[in-house]
């Protein structure tokens, strides 16, 4: 796809502070193998041997995935499907020590994250196909809608009256407007239930980071992109979302960018 991926540019960020992450884990491990091995010589040589060869096997995945994650940013290779469901979970079992990292140089939680999920994104896109929007599906959480609203949408999203309380209403009519398929759901169970009975050719899923980073693993090899819902009163309760944001992914995936929304604008307007 000749797509520009602006909304994924702060996937630097996070690959940066990774790399200087997987640099000091090199650094303890060395120096693990370097505190270890008289006490094991003492207790039989091959025992220091083992323990060396295990911290280099070790420090061998971590470059060899970290230097994967590097190459396969730029374009120039496309990693496995295998290799990118390995990779994402490298991603996000890096995200606390990069965190620690991160804060040093004045970087927040949240602009880590969002740098995370956007270098996931950006990985699945280089390697992403043309999707009919009939088999896009749009994957939401039920704390995306108001607590307190009556018209219960876990069970049929077309019982929202799109009142503008929250941003369901929103993004139902981002699903109306291109065709996709649209489920909100109550949890993981439920939603590997739902992605079963779509059976979508790609998904667009909004959640936390790290629901988003396990969910991305459950419907592996379907390619999944994720929106960070936004937690103003918290987790798990009356979250939201960018739904010009949703929309932008979704253009993505069936080809389209936002100068054909203008034009289809600018149309409507003659």
């Amino acid at each position: 796809m000749g797509t520009q991926y602006k909304q994924y540019e702060t996937y630097p960020l996070y690959l940066i502070l990774s790399t200087i992450t997987c640099a000091l884990l090199t650094a303890v491990l060395a120096f693990l193998m370097y505190i270890l091995e008289p006490g094991l010589l003492q207790l039989h040589p091959f025992a220091s041997i083992i323990s060396s060869v295990v911290i280099s096997i070790l420090i061998a995945i971590i470059w060899i995935l970290c230097l994967s994650l590097i190459v396969a940013s730029t374009g120039i290779i496309r990693l496995h499907p295998i290799v990118l469901r390995l990779a994402n979970q490298f991603i996000y079992g890096l995200f606390p020590l990069t965190l620690a990292i991160g804060k040093v140089r004045g970087v927040t939680k949240d602009q880590l994250r969002q740098s995370m999920i956007d270098l996931i994104n950006h990985l699945v896109m280089l390697d992403m196909y043309t999707v009919d929007p009939e088999r896009i599906l749009l994957l939401t959480p039920h704390c995306l809608q108001e607590s307190s609203c009556v018209h219960k949408v876990t069970h049929d999203v077309y019982n929202c009256k799109q009142c503008g309380r929250c941003q369901v209403g929103n993004l139902l009519q981002v699903a109306k407007d291109y065709g996709c398929q649209f489920i909100v759901v109550t949890g993981g169970t439920l939603a590997r239930m739902k992605v079963k009975e779509a059976r979508p050719k790609a998904i667009v899923a909004i959640a936390c980071e790290r629901d988003l980073a396990s969910g991305m693993a459950d419907v592996f090899p379907i390619p999944v992109i994720g929106v960070l819902n936004e937690r103003p009163n918290g987790p798990c309760c009356n979250t939201t979302v960018d739904s010009e944001r949703v929309r932008a992914v979704v253009e993505q995936l069936i080809g389209r960018n936002s100068n054909d929304r203008g034009k289809d604008l600018s149309l409507i307007h003659i």
